[in-house]
């Protein structure tokens, strides 16, 4: 639930609570969902109810950081894969607590945190105090073109901070050009309002895995990085279908596509 983590995007994965409401096709086959119903029985009944999770595990966050530091480095802290921190169904006071450990690491250094959403709306309202925290990555998850067109504009109008968008399960071809994803080392772009918009800077890639997954056609892939590379975007694909296998880490093109960010 935290000190391990197998998604290659991230050095550690923290869960402050576990549950969640489907919103999005992208939801159709939920591995949070299916690792609950199948194994864990995290909670009773998936989409109704929600746990936090242990006193011990809230803790981990403050090591990591504090380990970090000692070493040197920056770590990523990919939070809430089995949940989403903008859920409005979870507790307010749950959602405090996470801020101020965020503010507590912040201070302490060492971590970027990746909040990844499927609610972009309440960005601007939940963490309206939080917007000048500088150790914190926003995404949004854009499965098909119809949540990249709604999603990726709210949360540049909603998030000036550091951002990525992550199109996992991706379920569509995907054209990003839209919404302008030239990484904040060109600058932001000015909207039709003249108002000056954050550049997209990082996008994940990746297809569904699990029983019932839906295919990703190889073209989708390469159609996002050859868009990155034309925009001096990090790329990151994370897994897709090989000869009938899931594989994680795939080349594409004959080459691993595991590119960051350099601004953590």
């Amino acid at each position: 639930m935290g000190e391990k983590t197998a998604i290659a995007w991230t050095d550690h994965t923290f869960n402050p609570w576990i549950g969640c409401q489907k919103v999005s096709e992208g939801c159709r086959n939920c591995y949070a969902e299916r690792q609950n119903n199948d194994r864990f029985h995290w909670v009773k009944e998936w989409g109704k109810d929600y746990w936090r999770t242990s006193e011990a595990n809230w803790k981990k966050p403050i090591q990591w950081a504090r380990q970090a530091v000692k070493d040197g480095v920056v770590k990523r802290v990919f939070c809430a894969s089995l949940a989403d921190v903008f859920d409005p169904n979870v507790s307010e006071q749950w959602r405090i607590d996470l801020w101020d450990l965020i503010l507590d690491t912040e201070e302490i250094g060492g971590l970027e945190w990746l909040l990844l959403t499927k609610r972009p709306e309440n960005i601007s309202k939940m963490f309206e105090d939080m917007m000048q925290v500088t150790n914190v990555r926003m995404g949004v998850t854009a499965e098909k073109q119809e949540m990249a067109d709604k999603r990726i504009p709210i949360l540049q109008d909603s998030w000036e901070g550091k951002n990525f968008i992550s199109v996992e399960p991706m379920l569509s071809n995907i054209d990003l050009s839209k919404h302008q994803p030239f990484c904040r080392k060109f600058g932001g772009f000015r909207s039709a309002r003249g108002i000056l918009k954050p550049a997209i800077d990082w996008v994940i890639c990746g297809a569904e895995s699990g029983p019932n997954a839906r295919p990703m056609d190889i073209e989708w892939a390469r159609s996002v990085r050859d868009q990155c590379q034309d925009a001096g975007v990090p790329f990151f694909l994370k897994q897709m279908v090989v000869d009938g296998k899931l594989v994680h880490m795939p080349e594409l093109d004959g080459k691993v596509w595991d590119q960051f960010p350099e601004d953590a």
